[in-house]
C-alpha cells in the first residue's frame, strides 16, 4: 500500500483531501441505496402487476376468510381488472379517472358475485376503510376543488 506524505505545511490539502474522501464515500452509499432511475426499464422497477395481484387476494382472504374454491375465481378478477388497465396504459396515455373507475366498479361487481353475504359485508367495510386511508384524516367528503388561478392584472 501507497502512502502518501505531507509536509506540516500542507494542512489545508490534507483537509480538502479528508473532506473528498468523506463526500465520495457518503454519495456512494446514497447511490447504492436509492432504486432504480425513473425511466428504467419493467424489469428494473417494481411491478404493479403480478405481485399486486398476489398481494390483493392475500388480503382479501385474510380479511373476508375466502374459501379455497373462492381463491382462485377472484384471482381471476383481479387478473382480468389488471389486464384491463394495463390495455388502457399500452398506449402511453394515462387514463382517465372515470376509465379507473368504471373497470374498479366492475371489478368490485364481480368480486361481489362471488361472496357470501358475510363476506360482502366485510368487503364493503375493508373498501370504506381503504377509501378513507387514501383520502386522509377528516375524508369524509368529497376531494377539495383544484386552486383557481389568480386574476390577471
Amino acid at each position: 500500500m501507497m502512502m502518501i506524505r505531507f509536509a506540516n505545511g500542507n494542512l489545508s490539502v490534507r483537509r480538502a483531501l479528508l473532506l473528498a474522501t468523506i463526500l465520495t464515500a457518503g454519495s456512494c452509499g446514497l447511490w447504492a441505496q436509492a432504486g432504480p432511475p425513473a425511466g428504467a426499464p419493467n424489469g428494473q422497477m417494481r411491478q404493479r402487476g403480478a405481485g399486486g395481484v398476489e398481494r390483493e387476494l392475500a388480503q382479501l382472504t385474510g380479511v373476508l376468510s375466502l374459501t379455497p374454491d373462492q381463491q382462485p375465481q377472484i384471482k381471476g378478477v383481479l387478473e382480468e381488472r389488471r389486464g384491463k388497465m394495463e390495455a388502457l396504459r399500452a398506449n402511453g396515455a394515462q387514463p382517465t379517472r372515470e376509465q379507473m373507475e368504471g373497470i374498479r366498479k366492475d371489478t368490485d361487481a364481480k368480486i361481489n358475485a362471488l361472496l357470501t353475504d358475510d363476506q360482502k359485508a366485510k368487503f364493503a367495510d375493508w373498501q370504506k376503510q381503504r377509501m378513507e386511508h387514501r383520502r386522509g384524516p377528516g375524508g369524509d367528503g368529497p376531494p377539495p376543488p383544484p386552486p383557481s388561478a389568480p386574476p390577471n392584472a
